[in-house]
């Protein structure tokens, strides 16, 4: 029986498209369709909750199903119906599915159906067309190998060899295979293999991988991200050994995907995990200790070739280091410490020589005794000096622990990391503070810290008058302040004289109370929060208080507005959704404010809609298929179950640059007059949500992608900068004219805009404000906008002008200006977690990376008087050497949920995370150093322990939103990942205490 499959033409830059399946019964006799199943591989999965629908869906819904292997998913559609539901002979039906992309370009492996009642399959299959990128052939359409390989590489005189088919140098895109032979006289185990070449080109991930070689488990790969040439790692991947006799071959089919040609493939090598010529190995015996300790003994090695990794033992056991070849090894025993404690070595390093590949080397490791560390809070207690800051000398009668610390008046601070049972000495050192002479009493204050308690410690200080005779009057005006603020505390400092005194808010000039030594004045004072609205005081210069009588204008000037409409009045957090019914259960007893979720269908604005979500074909999506229907009723939901407001996000595309150029959405007059319908749709539909108890219906975030690529690209949209460039106005009166009626919907007398991008975005700014005139937008703009991400990794980075210069591209184009001016700009970063293989060759952040990002945030805030939404955030999170990957698996960590929810596991040292994650390869001409771990190192001491999320409005951000399609958020939607309730926890603990905006 043969039933032939025909799939629609698929656009391969799409994040979400329908594909319609043709069905041709070419038997003699009927066949039922009922249970039916149709099987396919690709770059993307059905989305459950899109539309979908064809003759022969059946009048019950569908059975999806789906698996990764690795980053590719194979999926099965099961057609129920009530009945028999048959295709009679010579007719056709058909079944239509929306698909969601796990990235571009989209590939889709030939369509198999099987029915019913047959074991076989009894169908045709054809692979979607597709122009310019090979779909994947079924696995038994494979096309035979050329019998010569390119050339042999000999790994060892007698272990393995590894060589990769005859290449088209010409090819952009090419099915290549490798072949590896066992020479060894004994079986060899290729679980953990590593192939690794260097070339113009990479192994496609969304491609399946085949052959011999490939274990019964997704392979790994990774990439030192350089370009155009790269060092590609394939890893075989097994769950038990996966053995090769002696003299047999294995191979590993894939497709390799250029960065140029011709293409090479050069370095070609395998590495085996326990290779026969490589059985060497160090025991390092490590004692045993009395009591239980946090602390795990490690071991760092530096191997001949000069690579050093980091192993972890257990105290009183041995830790055997295998898999070693010849040679002379260094081995290092790092102090361990905690704020409990530190263990010292006797001896911090050995040397050990292995004379051949199968020696054995002992390494005996002593410690000396443990050394117990306490804590105590120091404050000096002297209302009189204000918030003046003192500097003390702290040191033990020993002098094995010296310290200097600052300290701010009638402020306590915990100091960590004493010598427990150890007499300590505070030494008060001189300073001149409000016409006082400040010093340590003749008896200095003294304490000893117990282990496991906090001292508290008041430090003793005496004091006398300065001589003021010389001094000078200041008299000082405040200026801009709004009436009935209170008096404010301000700190003047030069050199070594402070003064912290109150003084009034008004604008009446008034003499300081204190006459000051002559000098040029720094000043300090915090911020004030008038209605959400942060008053700052910032000085062009000091203040030079020189003369007899001075007078001094210290003015105030307001910033960012933080309170956006509809938002709470403090640092809220948001999730990412896919509309699933689960949604709400996965959320319960999770505090959150805000969901997201991408709206239309076609992840690009639907130019040109699909007939499910356009019955009537006039070019627009039907009001009622929009998903913000399917949002809010979800939202409403987890708001009535958990008394908390939720605002609903709908991401927004009027234009799509995310997939490539949006020239065509801009020039196209057809495109342009749908977008233009399909915006006016959208914003009714998220107007008609507004009610009583939701004032701000809901909440837009425009054109990902759009504002970035413009200004990384100017050149390529000069063209829509012209005058009559843009058919602005024509396709927006034709828009308001073919739109068919419903709520809300009244044709409006329209401006006139200019027909070019100014026009263009001045126009969508309209229609919000128009059509949804209670709904917040914002548009968003990228962190790689000024040509590349990779400046937030430089040592010498400027984020105040990379702010600069992305705040000019936005102000020139006059995103924000204007009487439809929108309420806030998101910034993203690349949407996957920073250390998965897809984001490690340019996005795998440090704290400094990521204090560099927040800078950045903040100066293009400040010079737009606009708020940020941190958006598509990657919430993954570093695991520690405990968690290991039992919450998170590698493909997720990360060091942004870490950095923003703070981990008092990892505090200031990042020897305590995974011994995976530190390992994990970076390109060194990227960031100047070869591991993750050498990167973290070079944060020197960032505290990782501290909640970033509490100090995000003083960088002018008001929401943080997590996660995405391929991200880990607060919960999962299944296509992000899993971290075990991580981030979910760190919602609780934020929720508990949030930073208000006051």
């Amino acid at each position: 029986m043969t039933i032939s499959i025909h799939a629609s033409a698929f656009d391969v830059n799409s994040w979400y498209q329908k594909i319609t399946l043709t069905f041709i019964n070419e038997s003699g006799n009927a066949v039922d369709m009922n249970h039916a199943a149709i099987s396919f591989t690709a770059s993307g999965h059905i989305d459950p909750w899109g539309n979908s629908g064809g003759t022969l869906k059946g009048n019950l819904p569908l059975t999806l199903n789906e698996s990764s292997y690795g980053t590719l998913e194979t999926n099965n559609i099961i057609i129920n119906n009530s009945d028999a539901l048959l295709l009679q002979p010579g007719e056709r039906g058909t079944l239509s599915f929306s698909l969601a992309a796990t990235q571009v370009l989209v590939k889709m492996s030939a369509i198999t159906l099987t029915l019913a009642s047959s074991s076989s399959e009894d169908a045709e299959s054809e692979t979607p067309s597709d122009q310019e990128t090979p779909a994947i052939p079924a696995a038994d359409e494979q096309p035979a190998e050329p019998d010569v390989p390119e050339k042999d590489n000999d790994l060892q005189e007698h272990g393995l060899t590894l060589n990769v088919s005859e290449l088209n140098t010409a090819s952009w895109y090419q099915r290549v295979t490798f072949t590896l032979t066992n020479l060894y006289a004994q079986a060899v185990d290729l679980n953990q293999l590593q192939l690794n070449f260097t070339a113009s080109a990479h192994p496609d991930p969304y491609s399946p991988f085949q052959g011999t070689m490939l274990g019964n488990q997704a392979v790994t790969l990774a990439s030192d991200g350089g370009w155009p040439i790269e060092k590609n790692t394939i890893t075989i991947n097994h769950d038990g050994a996966l053995m090769l006799a002696a003299g047999d071959t294995a191979e590993l089919q894939c497709y390799l995907a250029a960065t140029q040609t011709p293409v090479a493939i050069s370095d070609l090598n395998a590495t085996l995990a326990h290779d026969p010529a490589r059985q060497g190995k160090v025991c390092v015996h490590f004692p045993a200790m009395t009591q239980t300790v946090a602390l795990k003994p490690v071991i760092e090695l530096l191997f001949p070739a000069g690579e050093t990794r980091r192993f972890v033992g257990e105290w009183g056991e041995v830790l055997t280091i295998g898999d070693l070849s010849a040679g002379t090894y260094r081995l290092t025993v790092p102090v361990l410490a905690n704020d409990e404690m530190q263990i010292a070595p006797v001896e911090s390093s050995f040397t050990v020589t292995l004379q051949s590949g199968d020696a054995a080397a002992q390494v005996q490791v002593s410690c000396l005794p443990i050394v117990r560390y306490a804590s105590a809070r120091l404050m000096i207690d002297a209302p009189a000096l204000g918030n003046a800051k003192l500097t003390v000398e702290i040191a033990d009668v020993t002098q094995a622990d010296e310290r200097t610390v600052t300290l701010i008046a009638n402020q306590p601070q915990l100091i960590t990391r004493l010598l427990a049972g150890h007499h300590y000495t505070v030494n008060l050192q001189p300073a001149m503070i409000n016409n006082r002479f400040i010093a340590a009493p003749i008896q200095l204050t003294g304490f000893i810290p117990a282990a496991a308690q906090v001292a508290e410690v008041a430090v003793a200080y005496q004091q006398s008058a300065l001589d003021t005779a010389s001094f000078v009057t200041v008299d000082a005006t405040i200026l801009g302040l709004p009436d009935g603020v209170a008096p404010q505390r301000y700190l003047f400092s030069s050199g070594k004289y402070q003064y912290s005194l109150m003084l009034e808010s008004g604008s009446d000039r008034q003499t300081l109370a204190l006459r000051f030594a002559p000098g040029l004045y720094d000043v300090q004072t915090d911020d004030i929060f008038i209605d959400s609205v942060p008053w700052r005081c910032e000085q062009a210069g000091p203040l030079r208080l020189l003369q007899k009588v001075n007078h001094v204008a210290l003015e105030f000037l307001p910033g960012v507005t933080l309170q956006v409409k509809g938002w709470p009045d403090y640092l809220a957090h948001g999730g990412v959704t896919v509309n699933a019914p689960e949604t709400v259960s996965l959320y319960r007893d999770i505090p959150f404010s805000a969901l997201f979720k991408y709206d239309g269908f076609d992840g690009g604005g639907d130019p040109v809609p699909a007939a499910e979500v356009d019955v009537n074909g006039d070019g627009f999506l039907d009001y009622a298929t929009l998903p913000i229907h399917k949002t809010v009723a979800l939202v409403r939901q987890i708001e009535k179950e958990a008394g908390r407001s939720v605002m609903p996000v709908m991401v927004i595309y009027t234009a799509n640059a995310s997939g490539g150029s949006a020239l065509a959405d801009l020039q196209d007059a057809q495109k342009l007059r749908n977008h233009f319908g399909n915006f006016i749709t959208q914003c009714l539909a998220a107007q008609s949500y507004k009610d009583e108890t939701h004032p701000v219906p809901a909440t837009f975030v425009l054109n990902p992608d759009f504002l970035g690529a413009l200004q990384q690209g100017p050149y390529g949209y000069t063209v829509v900068r012209q005058k009559n460039s843009v058919p602005v106005n024509a396709q927006l009166a034709a828009a308001i004219q073919a739109l068919p009626a419903m709520a809300g919907f009244i044709a409006p007398s329209l401006p006139t805009f200019s027909d070019d991008l100014y026009g263009y975005i001045q126009a969508v700014n309209y229609l919000v404000r128009q059509f949804a005139p209670d709904v917040a937008f914002g548009w968003q703009t990228n962190v790689w906008a000024t040509g590349t991400a990779d400046w937030v990794l430089r040592d010498t980075a400027d984020p105040v002008a990379e702010g600069q210069a992305i705040a000019g591209f936005i102000h020139e184009l006059g995103v924000y200006s204007g009487e439809y001016a929108p309420d806030f700009i998101a910034f993203d970063k690349f949407e996957r977690d920073c250390f998965s293989p897809d984001a490690l060759a340019h996005y795998g952040w440090n704290a400094t990376c990521w204090l560099n990002y927040l800078a950045m945030v903040k100066q293009v805030t400040k010079a737009l008087l606009t708020p940020a939404m941190l958006w598509q955030i990657p919430g993954g999170h570093m695991p520690t050497v405990e968690e290991g990957v039992s919450k998170i698996s590698a493909a997720h960590f990360a060091s942004g949920g870490t950095f923003f929810m703070g981990d008092a596991r990892i505090g200031s040292d990042p020897d305590t995370l995974s011994l995976q994650l530190l390992n994990t390869a970076l390109n060194s001409a990227t960031y100047g150093v070869p591991t993750v771990g050498d990167f973290l190192r070079k944060d020197k001491g960032y505290d990782w322990g501290q909640m970033q999320a509490l100090n995000l409005p003083d960088f002018n951000v008001f929401s943080i939103l997590w996660g995405g399609g391929s991200t880990i958020s607060i919960t999962t939607i299944h296509s992000n990942g899993e971290d075990g309730g991580w981030l979910a926890d760190k919602m609780v603990e934020y929720y508990a205490a949030p930073r208000y905006f006051r």
